[in-house]
């Protein structure tokens, strides 16, 4: 060991998964609010066991954090997964410049866990014009998309080009089995306006039920105050206290998630049956817990320097919980946009210059349009 080092041992046991396997190594995560984090995978000896080393120039100051996951994991999941961890307190290190930790016991559960703890998607389809037109060199982007009331978040997951047949190719992956609160974090939610308009539409064909809260840019809870009041029941205490008083404990929210399907089941008992979307409160909701997506796409097209939005869906357009595997239909909305034309590749559409020769010149410097027709 080098001199004026400090160096933490985790020794990992995994004796106790019956469905080990040594080819799969374990990625181990030390950090804390000051130490930038360090990573170290581990492989594990034939008797499913293996040993994490990080070493630091000076004694840790603070209690520091280990966590544990597969070998697939990245620093910012392992953070804010649920998962195996630890905590080595600053005492641990009292008279000492090395410290090894007991054993770390990895159980069945996590090993299985880890493997399925992400799933994958390929989305493949075609974009068209309304008249069945390839749309070639267009940009494909695909979102997924939370909503929550009339809220959403939106995270762009992938993109591709379309080639010569309009045809596209998406690959992403979901992560489950985040802390609630971190997922909720991680969210830059906004207040949507076709939701606004749905879910305001829908509750005032019941003239019984209050007109609803303030539409805010970000989650809040003021909204449901009025609906429950105006319940067959009066709104119990529970509320007021682990719903509505929140503490501001988290950036950028101040929803607790844990306190969110009390107060769906009470308003499901208030408001009006099967909405159209299947959205917080009509439907159970915890994607925090689960690798599902929802998707919706935004084609653009690039010309002279111009992005033209060819297709951009809404909320109400979303695929709700897709298969590993998806095949689409873009139609574009947009009416000029560069067709298919025979013995023109995707490159001369993109490339024009490399082309020379292949169309007039303008005072024999200019590139006249490319040949084709703008529909």
């Amino acid at each position: 060991m080098p001199e004026n080092r400090f160096v933490l041992r985790v020794p990992l046991d995994a004796s106790r998964v019956p469905e080990f396997r040594p080819d799969r190594a374990v990625r181990v995560l030390a950090w804390s609010k000051q130490c930038a984090p360090q990573e170290r995978l581990v492989r594990f000896s034939k008797d499913k066991k293996g040993t994490a080393a990080f070493e630091f120039e000076a004694a840790p100051q603070e209690s520091l954090r280990i966590a544990l996951g597969p070998e697939t994991a990245t620093a910012f999941e392992l953070q804010r997964l649920q998962t195996i961890s630890v905590s080595v307190p600053v005492s641990s290190w009292s008279g000492k410049s090395e410290v090894t930790l007991p054993a770390v016991q990895i159980s069945a559960y996590y090993w299985w866990w880890w493997q399925h703890w992400q799933q994958s998607f390929k989305v493949t389809g075609r974009v068209v014009s309304s008249r069945g037109v390839p749309v070639i060199g267009a940009t494909v982007a695909a979102f997924d998309i939370d909503a929550w009331w009339w809220w959403t978040a939106q995270e762009r997951v992938g993109d591709a080009m379309t080639d010569e047949d309009g045809s596209f190719a998406i690959e992403f992956k979901r992560t489950s089995g985040w802390w609630p609160w971190w997922w909720w974090v991680t969210r830059d939610w906004q207040a949507n306006a076709v939701l606004v308009d749905q879910v305001t539409a829908f509750v005032r064909q019941y003239p019984r039920l209050a007109a609803l809260g303030p539409v805010t840019p970000m989650p809040s809870l003021d909204v449901f105050q009025s609906l429950l009041a105006s319940g067959p029941r009066p709104t119990p205490s529970k509320f007021s206290t682990s719903v509505f008083q929140l503490g501001q404990t988290l950036a950028n929210t101040a929803i607790d998630p844990a306190s969110l399907e009390s107060l769906r089941e009470r308003l499901i008992e208030i408001l009006p049956k099967n909405f159209p979307l299947p959205i917080w409160p009509w439907s159970a909701w915890s994607p925090w817990e689960d690798c599902g997506a929802n998707v919706l796409f935004k084609v653009t097209d690039t010309c002279a320097g111009e992005t033209r939005v060819l297709l951009s869906e809404t909320v109400s357009e979303a695929r709700w919980d897709i298969p590993s595997s998806l095949d689409v239909m873009l139609t574009t909305r947009e009416g000029r946009f560069r067709e298919k034309t025979p013995g023109w590749t995707l490159v001369d559409y993109l490339f024009p210059a490399n082309r020379s020769g292949a169309w007039g010149s303008r005072a024999g410097k200019e590139m006249a349009a490319p040949p084709g027709r703008l529909a």
